[in-house]
Formats: C-alpha cells, sequence, structure tokens
C-alpha cells in the first residue's frame, strides 16, 4: 500500500506575513533607504516581481511590515492590559513577547530597533510605536527607577538574543521555557512564571 502525503501550500495571506516579517528583519537592520525590493525578495525566495505584484513599491512593502510588527504587538498588548496584578502581567507580557519573537523572527529584529535612539526617521513612528506598547505591558513610565527600566531593556534583550539564536542548539518548543524562565530572572522575579 502506498501512502501517499500531500503537501499542504502555505495560503497567500501567509507568504504575505512571511514576506513582511523578512521586510522587517531586513529594516531593522539595515534602515529603510538601504532595504530593497530585490534583498526581500532574495531573503523570501520570491522573485521581484512576484513580491512587487504583492507589495506594488518598496514604500508599501515598509509600511506593511512596520504596520504589521505594530498589530503584532497590539495583540499581546491587548491580552496583557487587563491584568492587575504586576507579577501577573510581567508574566504573560514575558509569554505573548517570547511567543512572537520565536514565531516572527523579523518582529524581534525590530523591537530591538525600537529601543531608542531611533535613527531612521522614516521607521520612527512604527518603532516608537512599538516601544510605547512595550513600555505599557510592563507599566514603565518616567517615574520608573532605573532599575525596573534596565530589569525590562534586559528582558527585552534576553527575548531578542535567544529568540534570534536558539536554532542553532534546540528547537522553538524547548527554547521557550529557557527564554521565560531568562527573563523572569531579568526581571527580578525569582524562579518561575
Amino acid at each position: 500500500m502506498t501512502v501517499r502525503v500531500r503537501s499542504v501550500r502555505p495560503t497567500s495571506q501567509e507568504i504575505d506575513e512571511a514576506v513582511l516579517d523578512a521586510a522587517a528583519a531586513l529594516v531593522a537592520r539595515r534602515g529603510a533607504r538601504d532595504t530593497s525590493v530585490q534583498a526581500v525578495a532574495d531573503a523570501t525566495g520570491l522573485s521581484k516581481t512576484g513580491l512587487l505584484r504583492r507589495f506594488p513599491s518598496k514604500d508599501t512593502l515598509i509600511d506593511a511590515a512596520l504596520q504589521q510588527c505594530v498589530r503584532l504587538t497590539e495583540g499581546v498588548h491587548d491580552d496583557v492590559a487587563a491584568i492587575e496584578d504586576d507579577r501577573d502581567r510581567d508574566a504573560a507580557a514575558v509569554r505573548g513577547l517570547v511567543d512572537l519573537a520565536l514565531s516572527h523572527p523579523g518582529w524581534a529584529q525590530v523591537v530591538l530597533a525600537s529601543i531608542p535612539p531611533i535613527r531612521d526617521e522614516r521607521l520612527r513612528p512604527g518603532l516608537g510605536r512599538i516601544g510605547d506598547l512595550v513600555s505599557d505591558m510592563f507599566r514603565l513610565d518616567e517615574t520608573d527607577d532605573l532599575a525596573r527600566r534596565a530589569r525590562v531593556t534586559g528582558t527585552l534583550g534576553v527575548i531578542v538574543t535567544l529568540a534570534l539564536t536558539y536554532e542553532a542548539a534546540t528547537t522553538a518548543a524547548a527554547a521557550r521555557p529557557v527564554i521565560e524562565e531568562i527573563c523572569w530572572s531579568t526581571l527580578g522575579q525569582g524562579h518561575g512564571t
């Protein structure tokens, strides 16, 4: 008996999401001016023509990539917004951001680029919005002491660095609890979420 394995083709929406994540990663590393449509095409395996059918210009592509990153961040923010207890809120924010970073590496690179100072004027509104959302998730404001701000910034660094480098050693499922534990410790919360 022959068993046929049916390959599942990605949907148009899944392709767009992957393209926008790749574009976000390139924009975070290179800036808007130095990110070309061809570079995004090369990173995704699409032809430049095929990419331009989906996103008719470089500006459209960059705007859509940043909008996706903001929308993804808003999703995590909305999930934690109603949590009153600071410890529970921190735990939920860490879990949500780790999941997001593991599933969208371009988003992780954008978060790193959103930590001021933001040099690229073209990216400032989107990156600033992401930074504001993350700050609100952890209830940071101008009155927080340096230690709390440093712990939250360190936590973001942990999330981004480990989410972008875990693949050499393990799977996302195995990396997730390790990343969360290190984040929790970085926040000064001790062991376990």
